[in-house]
Formats: structure tokens, C-alpha cells, sequence
């Protein structure tokens, strides 16, 4: 089964948020390289005010922000602020900003040590930001930094035992950054290698490779384990499994071990997973879903979700407790005990997951010239 793909939605295989990761590696041009150097003075409220005509319910929008248009960057809460860094046009040098929601008020980043990307992993440690890896017009990439927003200034990390690449999936475990497996359809021989990153001692250790081989998927971080599911593709996006649902595996970084789990009820061509703190909650880009449950090992179907087929991949967030699914400008909420989500109001042309505060949503869009262009706040009550 072959799926096509839009550019809204979340990236494919070898597309990292709508830009083909080898068109970018044959076409685009990075910015200079930069140092830790100075800071940027804080940019302040923005002073475009002219809103979109129509802000859905229980959304606030507020304006864009000092950065220009990207796409592919990460976005990172980090208790205070969301960090957004990077994102690939030709050309872009790598810059970010820092966004405080209290306040409104946006500052820029000093300048990073690492030149531009897209698909890079990033996590908080509750000191910094990391980032490692990605891909822009040199190739893949196989180097990171660490941000710390009090001192804004940044630091490169040791180099690790990983080639270059888009992580399949990542994860903060209290102590390490775990980096696992590898993204890109196409990629015939499977990477399924996996590392973490110890920022205390600035240094890495190799894992056991991961014990299915998948090339596009998705994970989760149940506060002990980190579970993977997702498929194995060809170029055209066909699964190169006997059929095409979503296989996993659990990690257990305090000892190493991988373990297989059972195949999902999903379609491994595109899964999305959140942890709502006692199960993995997974939909597809079919809008199926279902619930894997750790303690059983067990899955259960869930409702449809109930938006409109459209041209996207799954995107969504762990709320707390509650699920966030964003599916090309339509949203729905699997809230704690519900077997059925429930559909409310988007912005126009929402396609990536939102950042998740502890008390609301925020979600950048922009700026490209589109009337939703904008920093969106929706409060969510866990």
C-alpha cells in the first residue's frame, strides 16, 4: 500500500516537516558556520497586530515572533519559555528564539555553535536544551549542542558512537538523552542502533541495537522504558514486511535490554505514539487508534478519530494525561478514562504537534504569509 503525502502534515520517511530530506541535501545551502558568541538583545512583543479574521475557540493567538519562516525546527518548553531552533531554507543561518507565554514576550538566542538543520532529536533536561543530529545541505548530521536559556549560551557535545541521521525516535530519561534507530524510507539495510547521552559527564555509551528494523515510527517515554512501533518502507513508501502493521520494541536503558512487543492493530506506514501517564495511546494516519497497555502488553481499539481524511501524517502531544491528535488543521482530545475522542476547534492549517506547558498549548506557526501565521495558545485542563 502506497501512501501520498502532503506537505503539511508531519514529515514522511525521508521528509522531516514537509521538506524532502534529500532534496534538501542535494539543494539547500547552510548558513555560516557560528560560535557561542553573543547574545541577542531580548526582541520583545512583536508589533505585527493584525490577527487572523477567524481564531477558533478556546484560542488565543498572539504574533509571530522575530524569527522568518522555517520549517523542521525543534520546539522545547523548558519550564519557563518555549525554545524553537533551527529549521532549513536555503541559506537560513541557524538561529532560534525563546518565547515566554506569560508575558508575551519573545527573545533571540545567542548564536549556536552548530550550523542549521532540519529532524534534529532535542529534549530539556531542566538545565538545558539538547540537540543533536539532523540533516540539511551537507548530509546528515551526527554532532549537537546544549542550550542553557539562564546563561544563554551554548555548548557542544562530546561526539557519540552514532553516524549522521534524523533520529527515529528520542527521549529524555531523567539522566540521559537516549537517541534510537534511524529515519528515511528507503533505507534498505535498516539502522537500528541506539546511544545516550549523559550531559552530567558530557559523554555517550552505545546501546543494543534495536531488535526490529524499521526505518519510520514513533516513540514514547513511559518515565521507566522507552516503546517504539512503526514500519519498514521502501522507497515509495510500500511496507517491506509481510503486511503493514506498526511492530515494536521496549527499552529498558537502566539495563540495556530490548524486547519485542506485539504488532499493533495500526498501520506502520505512519504512527504517531503519546504516553498519558498509564498507557501508549497510537493513531495513524488511516485516523485509527488504539491503546497499548505496558502492564498487559496488550492492545485495545479505540474510536475513529473524528476528523476528515486529509493529506497528512499524525502529530500530536501528551498533555498530561490527555491526548492531543493534530491532523491538517483539525485537532481532537482523547481525554483520562474515554475510549472516544472528542474533535475541537484548530487553527487553519495546524500540522505539527504542539508544545505542552503543564497548562496550555502553544503552537507556532509561521511566518509565511498565511492569515494563520501566529503563536497560538489554547489553555487545556489536564
Amino acid at each position: 500500500m502506497t501512501l501520498a503525502v502532503g506537505t503539511l502534515g508531519r514529515h514522511p520517511p525521508g521528509r522531516v516537516g514537509g521538506t524532502d530530506v534529500g532534496a534538501v541535501a542535494r539543494q539547500a545551502r547552510t548558513g555560516p558556520p557560528a560560535g557561542a558568541g553573543e547574545s541577542a538583545a531580548p526582541a520583545g512583543p512583536a508589533s505585527v497586530v493584525y490577527p487572523p479574521d477567524n481564531i477558533p475557540p478556546g484560542w488565543t493567538w498572539r504574533p509571530v515572533g522575530p524569527l522568518p519562516a522555517r520549517q523542521g525546527h525543534v520546539a522545547t518548553w523548558t519550564g519557563a519559555e518555549v525554545v524553537i531552533w533551527g529549521g532549513e531554507r536555503p541559506g537560513r543561518s541557524p538561529e532560534g528564539a525563546a518565547y515566554d507565554p506569560e508575558t508575551g514576550v519573545w527573545r533571540r538566542l545567542s548564536r549556536s555553535p552548530l550550523v542549521n538543520r532540519i529532524g534534529a532529536a532535542a529534549a530539556w533536561t531542566g538545565h538545558e536544551v539538547l540537540v543533536w543530529g539532523g540533516v540539511n545541505g551537507g548530509g546528515e548530521l551526527s554532532d549537537g549542542a546544549a542550550y542553557d536559556p539562564k546563561e544563554d549560551r551554548w555548548r557542544r557535545l562530546a561526539a557519540g558512537p552514532l553516524d549522521g541521521r534524523v533520529p527515529l525516535a528520542s527521549a529524555w530519561t531523567g539522566t540521559e538523552f537516549l537517541i534510537v534507530g534511524r529515519e528515511g524510507y528507503g533505507l534498505y539495510e535498516g539502522i537500528t542502533d541506539a546511544a545516550a547521552y549523559n550531559p552530567a559527564t558530557d559523554s555517550w555509551r552505545a546501546l543494543p541495537d534495536m531488535p526490529i528494523q524499521i526505518n519510520e515510527g514513533s516513540g514514547a517515554w513511559t518515565g521507566k522504558k522507552l516503546v517504539i512501533y512503526g514500519g519498514f518502507l521502501d522507497r515509495n513508501r510500500s511496507a517491506l514486511a509481510p503486511n503493514d502493521r506498526a511492530e515494536g520494541a521496549v527499552l529498558d536503558p537502566a539495563t540495556g535490554d530490548w524486547r519485542r512487543l506485539p504488532e499493533s492493530p495500526l498501520s506502520g506506514q505512519a504512527i504517531a505514539l503519546a504516553w498519558d501517564g498509564t498507557a501508549v495511546v497510537a493513531w495513524d494516519y488511516e485516523l485509527e487508534s488504539a491503546v497499548y497497555d505496558p502492564g498487559t502488553e496488550g492492545w485495545t481499539a479505540l474510536s475513529t478519530l473524528p476528523l476528515e481524511h486529509r493529506d497528512c501524517l499524525p502529530a500530536g502531544i501528551a498533555a498530561g494525561h490527555v491526548v492531543v491528535a493534530i491532523h491538517c488543521g483539525q485537532a481532537a482530545l482523547l481525554e483520562p478514562g474515554h475510549r472516544t475522542w472528542r474533535e475541537v476547534p484548530a487553527p487553519a492549517e495546524a500540522a505539527v504537534a504542539p508544545v505542552w506547558t503543564g497548562r496550555e498549548l502553544v503552537l507556532w506557526q509561521g511566518p509565511s504569509g498565511r492569515s494563520h501565521d501566529g503563536t497560538w495558545i489554547r489553555p487545556l485542563a489536564d
